[in-house]
């Protein structure tokens, strides 16, 4: 019984350490190669357990498909204006579509552990030069690291047309570093500036160029600004002369038709110069007196002494005017 057993355990330690030296498993998310003598067959993409050798008549190389993220050293680097400025680097970076075997014969080694180093190592290397050059040939001054990128007028200066966001800055450097290493099997999917600073020796005079630069962003929108009030005192002023005309006119215009009008009733007038007079007493009579008004005046004043005659006047023609007793 106890033989049975013995046999029975290393019949599975033989099943299990066959299984290490001639299966492999590879995930969704891997690529796997099998080395013979140095070169590498066709990348194994395909989900699930492989046969290999056991080495040394076969190498197994697996690499991870998802994407890395790498941060660069915070190095010095130089502006358009040959100003210094330390900066540093991240990204992210993956095996690219049908790159597998491009990445395996790009960068040597004798793992994939080891392999994987000479990558990354490469790959940081090839996004810092590409930053420094970016930075080198967009950037124009430090001050421009600390604009506000959701306004892209805040990040230009009159003048510097080739300047661009800080936004646009990472792209161009994730745009050229992917052209490095596209023939290696590598995508870089995207980058980005960490941190910014000043070398110590040079930070005083930075910092007098980032306030000349800002002063001269002030006095530009200042003058802007005073334009913009000038125009709108001028069409403020402009509106109020064309008032005024428009007020005269309107107001000539309506003098001239009371004229016209009081022309009218003058002639009327002069048909019958008593009856105008009545009227007219009549009317200037009811404007003074208003409902539940009491009044005390001499009679003599105007135009109350036509109460006096008013009783001859009470009588009306046809078509309602006062008719005078014969």
């Amino acid at each position: 019984m106890k033989k049975t057993i013995n046999i029975i355990i290393f019949g599975l330690l033989i099943l299990i350490f066959g299984s290490y030296m001639f299966t492999f498993q590879v995930r969704q998310d891997q690529v796997a190669f099998l080395s013979k003598s140095g070169s590498a067959g066709k990348p194994i993409e395909k989900t699930g357990l492989h046969f290999k050798l056991p080495w040394p008549f076969m190498q197994k190389y697996i690499f991870d498909k998802r994407i890395r993220l790498e941060t660069n050293d915070y190095e010095e680097m130089t502006t358009k204006n040959d100003t210094a400025v330390v900066v540093q680097i991240y990204f992210g970076w993956k095996i690219d579509e049908g790159g597998a075997q491009k990445f395996f014969e790009a960068y040597k080694g004798t793992d994939d552990e080891e392999q994987l180093k000479t990558a990354r190592k490469q790959i940081k290397d090839a996004v810092q030069e590409t930053g420094k050059e970016v930075i080198k040939d967009y950037v124009t001054s430090v001050g421009y690291f600390i604009s506000n990128d959701e306004n892209p007028e805040d990040s230009q200066t009159e003048g510097s047309e080739d300047r661009q966001t800080f936004k646009e800055t990472e792209d161009k450097i994730l745009e050229n570093a992917n052209k490095r290493v596209t023939s290696q099997g590598v995508k870089i999917t995207f980058v980005g500036i960490r941190r910014v600073g000043v070398p110590q020796r040079n930070l005083d005079v930075v910092l007098d160029a980032m306030v000349t630069e800002w002063m001269s962003r002030a006095e530009t929108e200042k003058v802007k600004a005073d334009s913009m009030a000038a125009t709108i005192k001028s069409n403020a002023l402009n509106e109020r002369i064309a008032a005024i005309n428009t007020a005269k006119i309107q107001a000539a215009s309506q003098v001239s038709e009371a004229q016209e009008k009081a022309k009218k009733q003058f002639e009327s007038f002069k048909k019958d110069p008593e009856l105008a007079s009545f009227l007219m007493q009549l009317d200037a009579l009811e404007k003074s007196v208003k409902d539940q008004t009491t009044l005390i005046l001499d009679e003599t004043m105007g135009p109350f002494p036509i109460l006096r005659g008013l009783k001859p006047y009470l009588k009306s023609g046809e078509n309602g005017s006062p008719i005078k007793p014969e």
